[in-house]
C-alpha cells in the first residue's frame, strides 16, 4: 500500500512590512525555503510586495492585522474601538487587553478584516490562498468569523 504524500508548508509572514525584509523573503522563496508568503496590506510596502508576489508567482494569503501601524478599513476615518488615541493600533498587548476587558465592537473588527481582505484583492488581483494573523490575532477568544470563512 502506498503511503499518503506529505507536503510541507512553509510561509513567511510579515510580507509587505517593509523592502529588505520582503527582498530577504523572496530570495527564501526563490531557493525552496519558503512555500508561501502571507501579505501584510497595511504595511509600508504592500504595493511593491504584491507586485513581487505577482512576479515571481509566490503563493499567497492575508495577514490580517488588528494590532500594528494603521488601518485601511473605515477606521482610518475616526474613532475606533480597534485604535488608540493617536489613530494606530494598539499594539500587540493593548489589542489583547481591549478584547479581553470586551472594549472591541466585533462589529469593527468586522469591518477591518473586509477591508483588508478587499484591498489584498486591489493589491494581488485575486483571493488569498490562505488567511492567518499578524500576531497571533486569529487565536484571540471572542473573535468573528469573516464572511470569507
Amino acid at each position: 500500500m502506498a503511503r499518503p504524500r506529505v507536503r510541507l508548508v512553509v510561509t513567511a509572514d510579515d510580507f509587505g512590512y517593509c523592502p529588505r525584509r520582503d527582498e530577504g523573503i523572496v530570495e527564501a522563496f526563490l531557493a525552496g525555503a519558503v512555500t508561501s508568503v502571507s501579505l501584510l496590506v497595511n504595511g509600508a510596502a504592500a504595493e511593491s510586495a504584491a507586485e513581487l508576489a505577482r512576479r515571481h508567482r509566490i503563493p499567497t494569503g492575508l495577514h490580517a492585522n488588528l494590532s500594528e501601524g494603521r488601518p485601511v478599513g473605515p477606521a482610518r476615518y475616526g474613532p475606533s474601538s480597534l485604535l488608540s488615541p493617536d489613530g494606530f493600533f494598539r499594539g500587540k498587548m493593548g489589542f489583547r487587553e481591549a478584547v479581553a476587558a470586551g472594549d472591541v465592537a466585533l462589529s469593527q473588527v468586522r469591518e477591518e478584516l473586509e477591508a483588508q481582505l478587499r484591498r489584498f484583492r486591489e493589491l494581488v488581483g485575486r483571493d488569498p490562498t490562505h488567511v492567518d494573523g499578524h500576531q497571533h490575532v486569529h487565536v484571540l477568544p471572542g473573535g468573528p468569523t469573516p464572511s470569507w470563512a
